[in-house]
């Protein structure tokens, strides 16, 4: 962990003793560049002692809520009550003055994204410099909520090859922001073609030479020197799918070419070829080509 890092995790840590809130799961240690997720509860109802200046940009997802749950916020001077049900999200931009008090206790979804992870996904498609994240209180939107909610799956599922799910999620979620929540709509840029034919054979080069590892967005789109959105959406162009499906699918493919030209077990090729564990080689192989490594395995 860097000492930027270090430094904003004790920041997060005083904030959570702030609110009175307990961390049941985060991303500690699972590489997740620039990007903080931390799914706590209350430990009791409680209002802030005093208002709070956020050091990032960040959104509490609410998951779990009681009945007649009641949310009082003042967010830059401005005071709101809400009563609220899961999937309300709050959006509280870098710099925002904070105080909030509820009656009841509650659990939810923190995400956290640096500055510096803002402007590597965004620089080539929206303009920081003229637009900035409008603070809101809590808002119903479904795409926030799923986002969080798979993001929550995922590390439970597969904590340690997560980073570049969660990267283009986060990726996919705050171009969602900008578009919707920021003081002014941004035009993103067209792109009439993929990545120049090298780039692309790069990047793939890379991917089927690091299988075995987490490979992460950002090493992706640092290896063309693209925004992350700007990378993302050209391999896209490019392949027909997302760098995440692209990894997936590459993955199963060798999985493949191993069972049948090795005498590996499938729980040896499932690490080999950088997925978690052997369900997890199996629901994807499933996935994709309509049979378990098993039966290819008997062939």
């Amino acid at each position: 962990m860097s000492k930027t890092e270090y430094e904003y995790c004790a920041v997060e840590q005083a904030i959570l003793k702030s609110f009175n809130r307990q961390s049941l799961l985060s991303n500690d240690d699972c590489g997740w560049s620039g990007i903080r997720f931390q799914f706590t509860r209350s430990i009791s109802a409680s209002a802030l002692p005093e208002e709070i200046v956020f050091p990032e940009n960040a959104i509490h997802i609410y998951t779990d809520i009681p009945s007649e749950y009641v949310f009082e916020a003042r967010i830059n001077g401005q005071l709101k009550t809400s009563s609220l049900v899961a999937g309300h999200s709050l959006i509280i931009p870098r710099g925002t003055a904070y105080w909030q008090s509820e009656n009841q206790k509650s659990q939810g979804i923190t995400l956290g994204f640096h500055s510096g992870f803002l402007a590597r996904t965004l620089s080539e498609s929206i303009d920081l410099n003229c637009l900035e994240l409008h603070p809101q209180f809590p808002t119903f939107d479904p795409l926030i909520y799923q986002i969080g909610l798979a993001l929550k799956a995922e590390l439970e599922q597969n904590r340690h090859s997560t980073r570049l799910y969660a990267e283009s999620a986060a990726t996919f979620l705050v171009t969602h922001l900008f578009h919707h929540y920021a003081l002014r709509k941004p035009t993103l840029q067209s792109t009439r073609s993929g990545l120049p034919k090298y780039k692309l054979q790069q990047v793939i080069d890379y991917i089927y030479a690091n299988l075995e590892c987490d490979i992460g967005l950002t090493q992706l789109a640092d290896l063309v020197q693209m925004s992350l959105s700007h990378f993302s959406r050209l391999f896209k162009q490019s392949t027909g799918y997302s760098p995440h499906q692209f990894v997936i699918k590459c993955r199963v493919d060798r999985a493949r070419e191993l069972l049948l030209k090795s005498d590996l077990s499938i729980a040896d090729i499932s690490y080999q070829v950088g997925f978690a564990n052997q369900g997890h080689l199996t629901n994807h192989f499933k996935r994709l080509l309509g049979v378990t490594p098993k039966v290819v395995r008997e062939k």
